[in-house]
């Protein structure tokens, strides 16, 4: 009897730590004191083994403020990188050529998801992640036409890495394939306010094919 007790109390321990294992998220990529900020990735190591270092960061949550941040790195003559939600990249993709540069997080640019039933489209920032954006379109009854298999990765970073899937009908595997229109800030002119919006629409504007 008394071995069966014994036996019974292990199995109960054994469920509840089961039970009770959660996921953690990475920490944030981007990390800053006085003097300046560090910018890791996932794997929290770059191929190099050598930091990434900026002289600051801007967390934009609306267009106007991603534009304000654009104009300020315009007018100061600054470097720009932006880098996502979690960095997930092997790549030094995110990490500017100085540390004199400033970076752009898309991390908090993620609150708008607009779906067009009639067109068969959604926009969304491009700071949404994927799994956001799954959600949102099937609440809608709809599906992606194609998507990588993970899940954390946000718009920004899956359109502009060639990410793609196993589905190979319609348009083709990878993300951008699908995409019909984007919005770019760039860099303008003092008149323009140093910062501006282009919008570029397939079948619209020959700048579609360049940029997809």
């Amino acid at each position: 009897m008394r071995f069966s007790n014994t036996l019974l109390l292990l199995i109960l321990c054994f469920l509840v730590i089961t039970w009770t294992v959660r996921s953690v998220p990475p920490q944030p990529p981007v990390q800053c004191d006085q003097t300046g900020c560090t910018v890791s990735n996932t794997y929290g190591v770059w191929p190099d083994r050598t930091n990434c270092k900026a002289a600051k960061v801007a967390y934009p949550t609306t267009e106007e403020e991603l534009i304000k941040a654009v104009a300020y790195a315009s007018e100061h003559n600054l470097k720009v990188k932006t880098v996502t939600r979690f960095s997930g990249t092997i790549p030094k993709l995110a990490c500017p050529s100085g540390s004199d540069a400033m970076l752009i997080s898309t991390s908090k640019y993620n609150s708008a998801i607009e779906i067009e039933p009639g067109q068969l489209t959604v926009t969304a920032d491009s700071g949404v992640s994927l799994r956001e954006l799954i959600d949102k379109v099937e609440e809608a009854a709809f599906s992606l036409a194609t998507s990588p298999y993970w899940e954390g990765v946000s718009i920004r970073g899956l359109v502009s890495t060639g990410s793609h899937g196993s589905s190979w009908s319609g348009r083709g595997g990878s993300v951008h394939d699908h995409v019909v229109g984007i919005n770019l800030v760039v860099p303008a002119t003092s008149s323009e306010g140093y910062a501006k919006v282009v919008s570029i629409e397939e079948g619209r504007d020959d700048e579609y094919h360049w940029v997809f």
